[in-house]
């Protein structure tokens, strides 16, 4: 048998069976070359050993007295720390549904190798709850990013939760059904992923959440080509929780309690002024709306709206329209 077939053999050998904890020894590998119909011998094993290494790959070998030479394969792209990283980050992650983040740490764990691979576990614990339900995401976001590539636009339904919490699709039987959109990137906010594009029907850019939408299909028609003042990042920024509303600079007073808060929030390049003893003002972009509004509210006898003066008036007219609804 050709001896390149014999060394592929060997290396894939060495690379699903053996990691830093589990060595190979001569007479195992020997066993597994012939039982593949190849005759090796020690020293011929010794060789290919010498000829993998000397192509780069990174094979271990240990040599005693009196013991048969034991080989592992060393030649990992991540170490086991970091595989746990990327366990933990699929397992919480909201947009990736059940089914497909228990295949995704599967794949993840077996390259850590068979010390490792029962070992590699998700540390962080997540209720299936909050887990996306579209299975057919990940092809949404292979399509939208293909149409970006491609300079097309694309088309989907955007889907609702009705009465018997099922998903479907949004104006249904209508003209309106299908959305048209012109993709520009996919942001990765809150734990989940948006398209960000220019829709055509409101004549701007907008977001959609993409675990809400149908797999879109790539239309033959060129994109809107991005509004010169725009920028992916700026955007991002600016646009709250990825939710709509005009965007306006905010001036905030908080107590200094909630300085973290707040940095999580709008990010550490803010620049706060002290108004008081353990008083602050920042002043922030955001897009003024309900979430917006919300969030602030969290913080209450905390963090005020100062200015604008309409946007601080907007807040109270709806605390008490709350109020009112609650006394009904």
């Amino acid at each position: 048998m050709p001896n390149r077939d014999r060394l592929l053999l060997l290396l894939q050998t060495l690379q699903q069976q053996s990691d830093d904890e589990t060595w190979l020894s001569t007479p195992y590998l020997l066993s597994v070359l012939e039982k593949e119909g190849y005759k090796c011998t020690t020293r011929s094993l010794r060789r290919d050993v010498a000829s993998l290494v000397n192509s780069g790959f990174d094979i271990g070998v240990e040599e005693s007295n009196g013991l048969a030479t034991k080989y592992s394969w060393k030649d990992r792209p991540l170490e086991p720390t970091e595989l746990q990283i990327l366990i933990d980050a699929v397992s919480s992650a909201q947009f990736i549904p059940p089914k497909r983040s228990d295949k995704l740490i599967s794949h993840l764990a077996a390259l850590g190798g068979p010390s490792y691979k029962d070992r590699l576990k998700p540390q962080i614990m997540v209720s299936e709850h909050i887990k996306a339900k579209n299975a057919d995401m990940i092809y949404s976001v292979q399509k939208i990013r293909r149409a970006i590539e491609l300079d097309k636009k694309i088309s989907f339904r955007y889907l609702r939760f009705n009465a018997d919490l099922k998903q479907v699709p949004k104006h249904a039987g209508t003209d309106d059904e299908k959305y048209v959109v012109s993709p520009y990137a996919t942001v990765w906010n809150d734990d989940r992923y948006y398209l960000v594009g220019w829709s055509d029907k409101r004549k701007k850019v907008v977001t959609y959440r993409i675990d809400r939408m149908k797999v879109p299909n790539i239309l033959k028609q060129k994109r809107v080509p991005q509004p010169e003042d725009f920028d992916i990042r700026d955007y991002r920024d600016k646009v709250f929780w990825m939710y709509d509303g005009m965007v306006e600079d905010v001036t905030l007073r908080c107590r200094m309690n909630i300085l973290d808060q707040v940095v999580d929030r709008f990010g550490d390049g803010i620049m706060i002024r002290k108004v008081d003893q353990g008083i602050f003002d920042v002043t922030v972009p955001v897009a003024v709306s309900g979430t917006f509004f919300a969030w602030v509210f969290q913080f209450v006898g905390e963090m005020r709206i100062m200015e604008p003066k309409r946007v601080r008036e907007k807040y109270v007219y709806l605390l008490q329209d709350a109020m009112d609804d609650a006394m009904e």
